[in-house]
């Protein structure tokens, strides 16, 4: 139907479903242009000049629906502007940035705490230890409260979207142990092969032309680190590349990190299992493969090696996670 042969109340209830659907898009979009009078009444077909009050007397009620109309049009630009007309989707993100910066507050006194018990840590070895376990439970609670933000349900289809095309990348040694369909363990050449084989495919992911962060899980066996690795929560803001190896000592870890100073603007967190060897035992009486068992010999060994995170002796930790399993 011409425009012509329209009478006024099909022209508005056009221009009102055209307006409808361009609300949603600018609301996606946050852009007045997306929801301006000229797009509005091209994609009705009305000539604007109605929305100026022309061509029309003045006393017609018609002319003052379509000059009222204008005036909404113009009141949701307004709206826009200020952020008070949002998509659910960005109301969601915007609510969690919110959060994240309330979450940033409450971590403040814990950090100021953390310095604290650093700073009154004595050459005492019971005091030390005491102040290193605090600081582990301070660092736990903030890593709590960060997961807690990460992982709520509610972070709508654009949050999803991000995430989504943030691809994680895990290497570990344990994937270059299999030989011949067969999983080994214990000689010295094929675990030389193995880590020589995790550490090249490390680099070659770290040296592609893009912002990455490097996760470092440290655990014992059966600590959880490879269903971390799965199924952990990654920041989306880098291309998530984990670590997948038991890094146990504070030695270990810094030849390891200190392989990579060439990679730069590349941020690095630890991801520390806290698992009570009782359940590490257990899972690996009942979990692992007869060819994957560790005798309790051998656990009770790489226990003795373990030792804990601590960001203010390891300078290369840019944020510490502490996963707690002590069921």
């Amino acid at each position: 139907m011409s425009d012509e042969k329209r009478t006024h109340k099909q022209r508005l209830a056009k221009l009102r479903e055209i307006f409808g659907r361009r609300q949603e898009v600018a609301r996606q979009s946050g852009k007045k242009h997306d929801v301006s009078i000229a797009k509005i009444c091209t994609d009705a077909g009305v000539d604007k000049v109605y929305l100026h009050g022309f061509r029309l007397k003045e006393d017609s009620p018609d002319r003052a629906e379509y000059i009222a109309f204008r005036e909404e049009v113009l009141e949701f630009q307004k709206n826009l502007g200020a952020g008070v007309e949002q998509s659910d989707d960005k109301r969601q993100l915007e609510e969690l940035k919110k959060r994240y910066t309330t979450l940033l507050s409450d971590c403040e006194p814990l950090q100021r705490e953390l310095a604290y018990y650093k700073a009154q840590s004595s050459n005492d070895g019971g005091e030390l230890d005491h102040n290193r376990q605090r600081m582990t439970q301070l660092l736990a609670k903030v890593a709590e409260l960060e997961n807690t933000i990460a992982n709520t349900p509610k972070q709508g289809k654009v949050a999803a979207a991000i995430a989504a095309r943030i691809q994680k990348h895990v290497v570990s040694p344990d994937n270059f142990r299999t030989t011949g369909g067969r999983y080994k363990l214990g000689s010295k050449a094929l675990e030389n092969e193995a880590w020589g084989n995790a550490y090249r495919k490390l680099e070659e992911l770290l040296s592609r032309k893009l912002k990455m962060r490097l996760y470092v899980l440290v655990g014992l066996p059966c600590s959880g680190k490879s269903t971390w690795a799965e199924e952990g929560t990654v920041a989306t803001d880098r291309h998530p590349v984990i670590f997948d190896a038991m890094n146990l000592s504070n030695v270990d870890r810094y030849r390891f990190v200190h392989s990579l100073s060439r990679f730069n603007d590349l941020p690095k967190v630890c991801v520390y299992l806290d698992t009570d060897m009782e359940v590490i035992r257990e899972r690996n009486r009942t979990l692992r493969t007869a060819g994957k068992q560790m005798t309790d010999d051998d656990l009770t060994v790489h226990h003795s090696k373990l030792e804990k995170p601590d960001p203010y002796e390891e300078r290369w930790i840019d944020e510490l996670i502490v996963v707690r399993d002590h069921r």
